[in-house]
């Protein structure tokens, strides 16, 4: 039902032509920011996490277990190969 209400909505509307074009002429920039969140997500998700362990030890144990997780995935790729690590290529 959300899709049908959705699409009829894009259809009427040109937002999803208007945030593509968005998108490709400004590509660089927001390549470069998905790459820093990519490679800097985990640092804000620990401190986060050592935040929220004063206010609930649950939520914290959460974030720090999503923190490690994050750490697991980006460890795979090479300093070289990271994007805003001074290379050019993501993983």
């Amino acid at each position: 039902m959300a899709k049908k209400i959705v699409k009829k909505i894009l259809d009427k509307t040109d937002l999803d032509e208007k945030l593509v074009a968005e998108y490709k002429s400004n590509k660089s920039l927001y390549d470069t920011i998905l790459c820093y969140i990519r490679c800097y997500g985990g640092y804000v998700l620990a401190v986060g996490a050592g935040c929220l362990f004063g206010v609930d030890f649950k939520w914290g144990l959460g974030f720090l277990l999503a923190a490690g997780v994050w750490a697991y995935k980006v460890r795979e790729c090479k300093p070289s190969e990271v994007c805003c690590m001074g290379g050019n290529k993501r993983c």
